[in-house]
């Protein structure tokens, strides 16, 4: 123990927060990986409706929406020996494994939707758990020069855990079922659960609960002992009008993943004749090579060109895949362009949603940041939800030509909306002025200033 105690918190090492939140994020993956790509792929290919994927998706999906409620039961109840957030992230990992594992017991059929959407909804309960947990650990504790960089490494990691999980997970299905996919991905959480241990917050505090160390003088300083002043400080960062303005737009963006969540397997498996693994590989790698770019190009960008310009050529990928697949002739939209629609709309969703936390990470205040800023993306969770569910309806309904094209339609409503709130203007992001006081660290007495960058 002594060794691990002699590690760096996060507090005091930049490499160990890209490191350490990189690796929450690849945890966070795992679900996804699951709901968004292998499974519904395996579900079309076992006879599944586009209604009926949509159902699965948005039922699984759901607890993202609930974010507020998880942010505001950990911002209230917090262990600070341990940190304001490191035990929510162990125990919320260590439930995603035990849900897992009771799924891979039951091991529910392709035909059994309703109960497998059922426990794809606890496993990712304790996925939003841990994701508000990990998201306001890094507003407490990153600088802000780093957050770009540092949610570029988050995203990444998420996007990798996404595709590591989808192509285990797609091969597994096809071997062993539900069964051993989710045994699989139990010991993938548990492996990344025991990694994360061993990271700090800030210096002294205890490794585990039973381990020598104290409260740090941030975390007592920002615990609270009531809701409603918590609920207060959080409703407070929302009056401003480019705040909600933002929102809207970023979550109407978001409704678009809704739809490519539930067309992308139907279209593919039902339409092109792509088997469900192979579905699943070419998503899965495709993800991660666009994930690994804007992983290391997205700091750059952001520093040469501003964040407006990135928002709109992020947002343009998105939108451009789904106008050319409206517009194509009956027939034409085949294999080969399904692939460029996948691999592009993806990456530009990657570059949207960094864009978007960053933004987010610095309307947030400090003080309720796992409550404020799990608001900032239960919004988008939730209409992304909607949208797989709607999608599938109209896929069913009115077919794939008018899913396309709501999509588009909804990408370029977002980016204007975005636009309109003055996204990407330094001194409106930087430095709000209604919020300066509150987002201000070092306003609270007793609480330094700096954090060790090294």
């Amino acid at each position: 123990m002594g060794a691990l105690s002699a590690i760096p918190a996060l507090s005091e090492s930049r490499r160990l927060r890209l490191l350490g939140f990189f690796l929450m994020y690849v945890s966070q993956g795992v679900p996804f990986g699951l709901v968004q790509v292998a499974i519904p792929a395996w579900l079309v290919a076992n006879g599944a409706s586009a209604g009926q994927v949509g159902f699965f998706i948005g039922t699984a999906m759901l607890p993202w929406s609930l974010k507020l409620v998880n942010g505001l039961v950990i911002e209230r109840f917090c262990y600070s020996p341990m940190g304001r957030t490191r035990a929510w992230i162990i125990g919320s990992q260590m439930m995603m494994m035990a849900a897992l594992l009771v799924t891979a017991i039951i091991a529910p059929g392709p035909d059994e939707i309703t109960l497998l959407a059922g426990l794809a909804f606890a496993f990712n309960l304790c996925g939003a758990v841990n994701d508000v947990a990990v998201d306001g650990m890094a507003i407490d504790i990153l600088p802000e020069a780093e957050r770009e960089k540092v949610n570029g490494f988050m995203f990444g990691g998420q996007v990798i855990g996404i595709s590591g999980t989808a192509i285990m997970a797609g091969a597994a299905l096809v071997v062993g079922g539900v069964a051993l996919t989710a045994a699989l991905a139990a010991a993938v959480v548990a492996v990344l659960t025991i990694i994360v241990t061993v990271l700090r917050e800030r210096p002294g505090e205890r490794l585990l609960p039973w381990t020598a160390g104290t409260a740090s003088a941030e975390c007592l300083a920002r615990s609270h002992t009531k809701f409603l002043p918590i609920l207060g400080k959080v409703l407070r960062g929302f009056v401003q009008w480019r705040t909600a303005l933002f929102l809207a737009g970023f979550g109407v963006m978001q409704s678009s993943a809704g739809m490519v969540d539930v067309v992308g397997p139907v279209f593919s498996v039902s339409e092109l004749g792509w088997s469900s693994e192979a579905f699943t590989n070419f998503t899965s790698i495709s993800s991660f090579i666009v994930a690994l770019v804007v992983m290391v190009v997205i700091g750059p960008l952001c520093r040469r060109f501003g964040n407006r310009v990135l928002i709109v050529a992020f947002a343009s990928m998105m939108l451009l895949p789904n106008l050319a697949a409206y517009l194509a002739p009956s027939g034409a939209f085949g294999t080969l362009a399904m692939q460029a629609y996948i691999s592009l709309f993806w990456g530009g969703l990657q570059g949207v949603v960094v864009l978007g936390i960053a933004w987010s990470m610095n309307l947030t205040n400090p003080l309720v940041a796992a409550s404020q800023f799990s608001l900032f993306m239960a919004i988008p969770n939730l209409v992304r939800s909607l949208g797989a569910g709607v999608h599938g309806q109209i896929v069913d309904n009115y077919g794939y030509d008018a899913a396309f094209l709501v999509a588009a339609l909804s990408v370029g409503l977002g980016t204007i909306l975005c636009l309109l709130a003055g996204y990407g203007r330094l001194e409106t992001i930087r430095t709000p002025r209604s919020t300066a006081k509150l987002s201000d660290p070092a306003a609270m007495p007793g609480v330094p200033s700096g954090l060790a960058t090294t």
